[in-house]
């Protein structure tokens, strides 16, 4: 007999069900405090509209959504349709662009958030490489300028760059596509832009998402919309976020560095893919008209939506996604070398950046068992562990979180494989650069006894290549 799907729950119910089965106590509620998360937004949107089998209605709210790219306005509404169930089939790179528009004129737009997504739809898998807001690079018609001034530039010159009929958005986001195509040595070929009231709607629709908080988040002058400043703080743990606290934990820079923030940023992208997927057909359907709605004047894209064709396609794809398959990766200090700073500008390696494109492109690390990493610092050096997971995780490995080494300081480093995962054990030795004395295919006998759902463990002891003089 056929199991009836057990109805549909929203993060906060399941969280408060599970914390139920476990005997915990209900948690204290917090008070209510950019991220491009257009993909997911108009994913959801792609599905709950297949589900209501699509209207002229349906097709006239998507043509509000889609956006004329100028840089190719001959392609454009009548060839990229009549080709897309073929493309879709084929890779393809969406600019998701989160930006800080203000309500006084005299502040201007500038984008917030940077994500390269690259999307692989036969394979059903995509990855996202966070850029820097501060890292220097060519602006065509501008020189070398911070990568955030590119949207700025093309939103204030619409028409003097791309024509009297462009729209400041559509240029804004054209100038910061041709931007990032030149950093990354890498075609742009769609962009999308949501600004901060649009994401927190998003969330809001969805009922809330699930949040693992790494660490507290703690910013004495999170900025406001009325230009001043306020304190906010956000627990470590399992968190049920709204549309505001989901903002907050995103975008808040004084709590730690514009490189932890691309990881949180990219964990609640994660995190949203996560609660679409656990709703059935029925539920995403009634999320629509509220959702649609309230977007409408917050969202836009070059993706073709509007055609039909191209919906059912991303639909299909939106609803094989599985998060575990979205590799995540941004520029930073630990895998791309920083030839130079000055001030607030940072200037980056281009050979380090070439080789983080070529991760973007390889796709996360596809094995039929995958092997638990649990990281142990076994140093004085605070934080090392987290950083180690950190960088292994936007290598596609599946990372426990970090804990400190049993015993106090550890002077040999140890990469120890306790359930036979010999392809993982080489590749992590590899990307770490340990010796061969460094790596053990069977636990010795002093090895520490293995965490919970834990195969292979790093101690890292005093001789750890980061370490050496």
């Amino acid at each position: 007999m056929r199991r009836s799907r057990p109805p549909y729950q929203t993060a906060r119910e399941r969280v408060a069900a599970r914390r139920s089965a476990l005997g915990l106590p209900p948690p204290s509620r917090q008070p209510r405090g950019c991220l491009p998360l257009l993909l997911v937004a108009l994913l959801i949107v792609v599905v709950s509209l297949v589900a209501l089998t699509i209207t002229n209605w349906a097709r006239r709210t998507l043509a509000t959504i889609e956006q004329v790219d100028p840089r190719r306005p001959e392609v454009q509404p009548q060839l990229l349709p009549a080709r897309l169930p073929a493309s879709l089939r084929e890779p393809f790179n969406v600019l998701l662009i989160g930006v800080d528009s203000r309500a006084n004129a005299d502040e201007g737009v500038r984008a917030d958030t940077l994500i390269l997504v690259h999307v692989h739809p036969e394979d059903s898998w995509a990855g996202m490489l966070s850029i820097p807001r501060d890292s220097v690079v060519d602006i065509p018609g501008l020189g070398q300028r911070k990568i955030n001034a590119a949207y700025a530039y093309g939103y204030n010159h619409a028409a003097e760059l791309y024509g009297s009929d462009t729209t400041p958005a559509a240029a804004g986001a054209a100038l910061a596509a041709d931007t990032v195509a030149g950093f990354l040595k890498l075609s742009v070929d769609y962009t999308a832009q949501v600004d901060f009231r649009g994401f927190e709607e998003i969330v809001n629709t969805l009922g809330g998402i699930t949040v693992e908080v790494e660490r507290p988040i703690l910013d004495p002058a999170y900025p406001t919309e009325d230009f001043g400043y306020e304190r906010i703080y956000i627990p470590a743990g399992l968190q049920v976020m709204d549309g505001a606290t989901a903002l907050r934990y995103a975008r808040s820079r004084h709590s730690s560095n514009d490189f932890d923030r691309a990881t949180r940023q990219q964990r609640v992208l994660r995190a949203m893919l996560s609660e679409l997927r656990a709703r059935d057909l029925r539920s995403q359907a009634a999320i629509l008209p509220e959702l649609v709605n309230s977007l409408k004047s917050r969202i836009s894209t070059t993706l073709p939506i509007s055609d039909l064709q191209a919906l059912a396609g991303l639909a299909a794809f939106a609803q094989g996604l599985d998060p575990d398959r979205v590799l995540t990766l941004s520029i930073n200090p630990t895998d791309v070398r920083v030839v130079a700073e000055d001030g607030s500008d940072i200037y980056w390696d281009a050979q380090d950046i070439t080789a983080q494109v070529e991760r973007l492109l390889a796709g996360p690390l596809v094995t039929t068992t995958p092997a638990r990493v649990q990281v142990m610092n076994g140093t004085e050096i605070q934080g090392l562990a987290g950083r180690i997971s950190r960088r292994l995780i936007a290598q596609g490995f599946e990372v426990n979180d970090p804990t400190d080494a049993p015993g106090g300081v550890i002077e040999q480093t140890r990469l120890i494989d306790y359930t036979g995962h010999p392809e993982t054990l080489q590749r992590l030795a590899e990307t770490l650069g340990l010796r061969g004395n460094q790596i053990y295919s069977t636990p010795p006998d002093d090895a520490p006894l293995p965490p919970v759902q834990t195969d292979i463990v790093l101690v890292i002891g005093t001789d750890f290549p980061e370490l050496r003089p």
